[in-house]
């Protein structure tokens, strides 16, 4: 009897503990209000804005092919030049003395066949002697040069690598503080039961990307340590490597704990202003972890280009080394042949010294050529950036040459931008020399395949030809641009805040009885007024979420 009456008691409470459940949920539903929007057609424009200068169309920056002093500039600003015109060089001396050898060795070489036929004399074997001399002094100056290139590359590097390994070490901590930053804010128990955030897939998201992170954090720091064991330049670069994949996957675990916080729901424990903190915290540690991502980014690139550069600084003087030798060799056994007569073989070997001193010179003449700047074409100089005697470097043209025909405009677009604009875009200009009423009309007439980068920041070269010659444009007004990129006439049509990303899915909210319910979409053009093209899963005068605020 006991049994029964125990038994009953439990059944009645497991009723009321389910009753008492499913109305917490009606009275919690019932405490939620929901912004939404109707999907309608809607014509949809998606522009770029841009700012850019008027150019002439052939307006070239002139430079040389490699840095040195000027030796001569030959215009001046405002000079009309002719195509080909010489305008500027630089102090050759070593080209010169190449040529001058060259020439000289060209000379030798048909001397040698003359007196390969004549026989040879006294004087000859002197002279052979002297170039035995010369070839055996240049091969060994260039084994001195290598070994001294070789002794400044391992100090560099060195000194290099010490200093990314220091990077490496100092921004190690910025990394744990982030993640500290993070966890706080968004992941600790106080938040895991306070934390009222619409986008709970993006919060998982994060607390996963933060264990991830934190397990290849104790890796890079591992992989920091055994470079510092090996000293070896390859360990120091994976260190530099991991570290930096963990501060950019940091980077963007603080991107999205940020958009957790701008649309977490404010309540008594993550009130308005202590959301606002962990905001104005987690921009403060992105803006740090970019820069200690960029510091790494410049220390490991001063390893690698100069270990690039100094080993292509070796080969090309072991390859010097190579050629001093076989000038060395070629001069003992021209040594060999002064006491014999000439044979068939030796004539025709003569005759291909000939040719090679010939090859040489031409060559070190092409060499030459690049101290040399002249006119490509028929134009009047706009600037000239150095004076004779000054030392050029390549970040900055020698002489600016502005051609005589139509102008175009120039403009650095950001690779956020460049995938939407298309050769023959239709561009509207307006230029701060006119009113700004005054409108002129152009296309993209060419985009460049090839980036720049600007401050860290990727472009990409657009030009654009006005549409009809405007004589008063001038070269060098400012132009701003707005490219039309796409368009779309009567389509369907939602807010861009509506449309929900998970799982490379897009998804919209309705509002079914009551009900909330997900409906699968597939979108189109972004336009510039927050509305996105609905391509399919909705219909016209469906009403979707934009928004859940839960009441207090």
């Amino acid at each position: 009897m006991k049994f029964l009456k125990k038994k009953r008691f439990w059944i009645t409470f497991i009723i009321v503990v389910i009753v008492a459940i499913i109305l917490g949920q009606v009275f919690k539903k019932s405490n939620q209000a929901y912004v939404t929007a109707k999907a309608v057609k809607d014509d949809l424009v998606q522009t770029v804005e841009l700012t850019g200068s008027v150019k002439a169309a052939e307006e070239v920056d002139l430079n040389f092919t490699a840095s040195g002093k000027i030796s001569n500039i030959g215009v001046k600003v405002g000079d009309q030049v002719k195509a080909d015109q010489l305008l500027a060089s630089l102090v050759a001396t070593d080209a010169d003395s190449q040529v001058a050898d060259a020439r000289a060795s060209l000379d030798i070489a048909r001397s040698e066949y003359d007196q390969l036929l004549a026989g040879a004399s006294h004087q000859d074997i002197k002279v052979t002697e002297q170039e035995l001399n010369s070839a055996q002094a240049a091969y060994q100056k260039a084994l001195d040069e290598l070994a001294s290139l070789k002794l400044t590359k391992d100090q560099t590097l060195s000194n290099l690598q010490s200093e990314l390994i220091n990077t490496l070490n100092n921004k190690l901590p910025v990394a744990q503080f982030a993640l500290d930053v993070i966890y706080d804010a968004i992941l600790d128990n106080e938040a895991d039961g306070s934390l009222f955030e619409v986008d709970t897939f993006l919060l998982l998201s994060v607390d996963n990307a933060y264990i991830t992170t934190s397990n290849n954090f104790k890796e890079a720091k591992v992989l920091i340590d055994r470079a510092q064991e090996t000293d070896s330049i390859d360990d120091s670069l994976a260190a530099a490597d991991a570290l930096e994949d963990v501060l950019q996957q940091i980077q963007v675990s603080l991107n999205n704990t940020y958009t957790i916080l701008s649309t977490a729901i404010p309540n008594t424990f993550y009130t308005t202003a202590v959301i606002n903190n962990w905001k104005t915290e987690v921009s403060t540690q992105t803006t740090t972890v970019s820069t200690a991502i960029t510091a790494i980014q410049s220390d490991a690139a001063d390893l690698k280009n100069n270990n690039l550069s100094y080993s292509n600084q070796i080969l090309d003087k072991e390859n010097d080394i190579a050629s001093k030798l076989a000038s060395l060799n070629l001069a003992e056994a021209k040594l060999d042949l002064k006491t014999a007569q000439p044979r068939d073989f030796e004539i025709k070997v003569a005759e291909a010294k000939i040719r090679r001193a010939q090859a040489t010179l031409d060559r070190y003449i092409g060499e030459l050529n690049k101290t040399i700047i002249r006119a490509p074409f028929a134009g009047v100089v706009t600037a000239v950036n150095y004076e004779k005697g000054e030392q050029t470097n390549l970040s900055q043209p020698v002489i600016v040459l502005i051609g005589l025909r139509d102008k175009e405009i120039e403009v650095d677009v950001p690779e956020s931008d460049i995938t939407k604009i298309e050769l023959n875009d239709q561009v509207d200009i307006t230029l701060d020399a006119f009113s700004s009423a005054e409108k002129f009309s152009g296309q993209v007439v060419f985009i460049d395949p090839a980036a720049t980068t600007i401050d860290g920041v990727i472009y990409y070269q657009l030009k654009i030809n006005f549409s009809t010659e405007e004589e008063r444009v001038k070269s060098g007004m400012t132009a701003d641009l707005t490219i039309k990129t796409d368009s779309r006439d009567d389509v369907l049509v939602v807010p861009s805040r509506a449309v929900i990303y998970r799982e490379d899915l897009k998804y919209v909210q309705l509002l079914v009885n009551g009900q909330l319910v997900e409906k699968e979409v597939q979108t189109g053009l972004r336009g510039d007024d927050g509305l996105v093209e609905i391509l399919s899963g909705l219909n016209e005068g469906e009403e979707v979420i934009t928004y859940i605020n839960a009441k207090k």
